[in-house]
C-alpha cells in the first residue's frame, strides 16, 4: 500500500472509529489530518501545531487527547522514516484564527523557555508538564483562594513552551484579563485563578 492510500486508509478509519457522533461544526478532524498530512509532506518537522477558533476548540478539546494522538500518527506516516518517530501534534485556540477554519504552524526548535509562575508574596515555582494548580493539597500550585476550584488548571508542555489548561473548573482560568480554555503562556503575562494572579516570569 503506498503512502497516500495509507493516508487515506487511516483518514477513513479516524472517521469510522472516532466521529460517530456529528460535530455541528464545518471544520471536522478528518479535514484537519487531511490538512496536516499535506503540510508534514510540504514541512517535515518534529512538531505541528493546530490552531483553532475557540469555538471549534470547545467542540473537539473532549476529545483532545485522542485527536492529538491520531492525528500525530498520520503525521508520522507522511513523514521520512527518519523524522517520524518524535512527531506529533498538539491542537490549540487561537481566538485570531476564522471559525471553521485552521491554521497549522510547523515547529522546527522544540527548547522550551525555563519560565515561573510568581505568586503574590513573590515566591517562584518553576513551569513544567503536568504542573497543577488548585485549591486541593496534592496541587502543585496550591491556592488559598474560595474562588479557585480543587484541581482548577494544570501547565502543559506542547514542545516550544508552555501552555496554561482549565480542568473544568468554576470560575474560569484567565490570562491577561480573556478567560481560556487552552492558552500558551509567554513571558510577562499575568495568569489569574480566581482571586489570585500569577505573574509568569523568567525561572528562578
Amino acid at each position: 500500500m503506498n503512502v497516500f492510500a495509507r493516508i487515506e486508509h487511516v483518514c477513513a478509519r479516524v472517521v469510522e472509529d472516532a466521529f460517530a457522533r456529528v460535530f455541528p461544526s464545518a471544520l471536522d478532524p478528518a479535514q484537519i489530518g487531511r490538512r496536516l498530512v499535506s503540510t508534514a509532506q510540504a514541512s517535515p518537522s518534529d512538531l505541528y501545531l493546530v490552531r483553532v477558533h475557540p469555538a471549534d476548540y470547545a467542540r473537539l478539546a473532549t476529545d483532545r487527547d485522542f485527536l492529538e494522538g491520531r492525528w500525530s500518527a498520520m503525521v508520522r506516516e507522511a513523514l521520512p522514516r527518519e523524522r517520524a518517530e518524535a512527531a506529533r501534534v498538539v491542537l490549540d485556540e487561537d481566538p485570531d484564527v476564522v471559525s471553521g477554519s485552521l491554521a497549522i504552524e510547523v515547529v522546527v526548535d522544540e527548547r522550551a523557555q525555563s519560565l515561573a509562575l510568581e505568586r503574590p508574596d513573590g515566591a517562584r515555582v518553576p513551569l513544567s508538564d503536568g504542573l497543577s494548580l488548585g485549591r486541593a493539597d496534592d496541587n502543585g500550585v496550591k491556592l488559598r483562594d474560595a474562588r479557585a476550584s480543587r484541581n482548577h488548571a494544570r501547565i502543559v508542555a506542547d514542545g516550544t513552551g508552555w501552555s496554561v489548561e482549565d480542568l473544568g473548573s468554576s470560575n474560569g482560568t484567565f490570562v491577561d484579563g480573556a478567560q481560556v480554555r487552552r492558552a500558551r503562556l509567554d513571558r510577562g503575562q499575568t495568569l489569574t485563578i480566581g482571586e489570585t494572579h500569577l505573574k509568569v516570569v523568567d525561572a528562578p
